[in-house]
């Protein structure tokens, strides 16, 4: 199952460690990482781990947002529970799935 997960890394309510064993489980021993530093343009720092297949399909992404506290990246300024200064989680969300498909079960 395609997975993403973003964490802030200043998030005091949500312990990193609950993104990590989600990406542990939909993954395996197995895998390998590509870990890429993102810098937008205005927006947090935030390292991204492309977890990878041995035939190097992308299974997960794990996005690690810098500084980020416990809120929504990208989210409104004006919503409950969102950082403004992204990166853009909803954007990154919708690429991923439109990436990876969900095929029949049949």
């Amino acid at each position: 199952m395609p997975t993403i997960v973003f964490h802030g890394d200043a998030d005091a309510t949500v312990h990193a460690s609950n993104g990590e064993q989600v990406i542990a489980a939909s993954v395996g021993d197995t895998a390998t990482v590509e870990i890429q530093h993102v810098n937008g343009s205005g927006a947090r720092a935030s390292t991204r781990r492309l977890h990878r297949s041995a035939d190097g399909r992308v299974l997960a992404e794990h996005w690690t947002v810098h500084g980020a506290p416990h809120a929504w990246a990208g989210g409104s300024a004006k919503g409950s529970y969102t950082d403004a200064r992204g990166p853009d989680a909803s954007a990154e969300m919708l690429r991923f799935f439109f990436e990876h498909p969900r095929r029949p079960a049949h």
